[in-house]
């Protein structure tokens, strides 16, 4: 491999998120007889929401706030924006629940085996250690180590979050590589030194207009799967 530890982003690069919580939001709807509201865009709409509540997420004036929690009271905010009754904590709960049911992309396990037969391999994810530990057990991803926000109580593109987990593994920053699909996340990485995997996923928000991009030159390295990592 090029590098000595590749890094990967999980939510949306490893995994797919759009099919398992589309598929949760349908089910409420459908339990609210709400046909006329499409789940799809309520999901994209869900995750733009997520997106927010991070970036202005105080983390290190006290205990670490659950994503999983922020997930919750953003579906709420988001119901309510499309005109739905407030959903009830057991309904908040159970809706929320479906971003700790992600599947992975079908390039990622035999990606995955491959790059840790030559390097080191890590996630570094923005939501919970409890749920990054439960996906990869429950889908038998194996990684040499899992980092999280969490560990480091600040959120990418937070420099410490890079810098922190390259630590924990003793490797330079110029000795790694971030994989991710979203530009923001690579574009963090390369100021640090980090060298940069860019992962196409089309079907990320499930329509592959509103999928990220990159022009060519931009990344180390651009790939369609990870299992084409060189």
């Amino acid at each position: 491999m090029r590098f000595d530890a590749y890094l990967f982003d999980v939510q949306g690069t490893l995994l797919d998120f759009y099919t398992p919580v589309r598929a949760a939001v349908a089910e409420h709807l459908s339990a609210l007889g709400r046909p006329d509201i499409d789940p799809g865009d309520l999901t994209r709409a869900w995750r733009t929401d997520y997106f927010t509540r991070v970036s202005t997420l105080d983390q290190l004036s006290g205990p670490w706030q659950k994503v999983q929690g922020q997930y919750e009271a953003g579906f709420a905010a988001v119901a309510a924006s499309y005109g739905l009754p407030a959903p009830d904590a057991a309904s908040a709960t159970r809706v929320a629940a479906s971003w700790q049911r992600l599947v992975p992309w079908p390039d990622v396990r035999d990606g995955l085996a491959a790059i840790r037969s030559g390097a080191l391999t890590a996630t570094l994810s923005n939501t919970d250690m409890a749920t990054v530990i439960g996906l990869a057990r429950r889908l038998d991803l194996r990684f040499d180590a899992l980092f999280t926000a969490e560990l480091f109580s600040r959120f990418k593109p937070d420099p410490q979050v890079y810098l922190g987990a390259l630590g924990f593994l003793g490797i330079a920053p110029q000795r790694a590589a971030l994989v991710a699909a979203h530009p923001y996340d690579l574009d963090a990485a390369a100021a640090l030194g980090l060298g940069t995997v860019f992962v196409a996923r089309p079907d990320e928000y499930g329509d592959p207009a509103l999928a990220h991009s990159a022009e060519p030159g931009r990344y180390t390295q651009a790939v369609t799967g990870i299992d084409q990592i060189e």
